[in-house]
């Protein structure tokens, strides 16, 4: 990013830093800006400080991470810590259209994340999937109509707790 694209996002405050362990964004909470990394790292957790926390990913320069949330104005679906010192950019949902119209290159950075996003929870559903049918003792012999509801409820965004 340019250093003049960082001066004026400065001055209106759209820029955040955060330490080392210190958490971003919490799984199951409202959340109103997504964020792109500027400088540092951010781990993305699934039921972050629980005994079964899942790392979802390790996102670095350029990434954003939170678009999900606040296109969908649905609560934030995992857990975003900073690995180390971290420089965020913080775009708004009300600031969002402002941010692609002057920063295009930013789109593209947003629409990558949130493609790879959707390839890692397709595999998390595929892994899911293989966990219910050896749990079950099917044998790997997947149903039809119980892989369908799985999906359904994945693309709706309907928490995977309704199915038991």
């Amino acid at each position: 990013m340019a250093e003049l694209e960082q001066d004026i996002l400065k001055k209106k405050n759209a820029m955040q830093t955060f330490c080392a362990g210190e958490i971003i964004m919490r799984e199951g909470e409202a959340c109103d800006a997504m964020y792109k990394i500027i400088s540092g790292s951010v781990v993305i957790y699934m039921r972050y400080g629980e005994k079964d926390e899942h790392i979802i990913g390790i996102y670095s320069k350029s990434r954003c991470f939170g678009e999900l949330n606040i296109f969908s104005e649905q609560p934030s679906i995992y857990t975003a810590v900073a690995y180390d010192d971290t420089l965020l950019m913080r775009i708004t949902k009300d600031s969002v259209e402002e941010f692609v119209v002057n920063y295009p290159r930013n789109a593209v950075d947003m629409m990558r994340s949130m493609a790879q996003s959707f390839n890692v929870m397709q595999k998390n559903i595929e892994l899911l999937l293989d966990d219910i049918y050896e749990k079950e003792n099917i044998k790997n012999k997947r149903t039809e109509a119980l892989r369908n509801k799985i999906i359904q409820y994945s693309i709706r965004g309907q928490c995977f707790d309704t199915l038991r």
